[in-house]
């Protein structure tokens, strides 16, 4: 990621920015996980990169709903690629059970939801 001026926290929100576009910048914190502040910080950084953009909310004039840009749209595409290969490399040793346990318990220990099904 460090190629692609990228750190984990960053990645982490761009995936969930693009998953759900126009989230609430409290929204995106309780998705995340990630400290308020650090988030206000983040989003700061990726605005200021052109990555993403906050607008005003469609039904709630007191927030801001964030969105990628297409740049960050560009760049999380490309970091998406480098996170699979990274994935790849790292476990591809495990058949598919046990990545799912891998995930299980490593939400467990981060004191993480389980991860939606799907």
């Amino acid at each position: 990621m460090e190629d692609l001026d990228l750190r984990p926290p960053q990645f982490l929100a761009m995936v969930v920015i693009d998953s759900a576009p126009g989230l609430a910048q409290q929204e995106l914190v309780d998705a995340t996980h990630i400290d308020p502040s650090t988030m206000v910080a983040m989003l700061d950084g990726l605005e200021h990169a052109g990555l993403a953009e906050r607008r005003p909310h469609p039904t709630d004039r007191r927030k801001r709903a964030v969105h990628l840009t297409p740049a960050g749209r560009e760049r999380l595409t490309a970091a998406r690629s480098v996170a699979d290969r990274i994935a790849h490399e790292t476990f591809g040793a495990l058949h598919p059970g046990e990545r799912t346990e891998l995930n299980r318990l490593l939400r467990k220990l981060a004191g993480l939801p389980p991860a939606p099904a799907g």
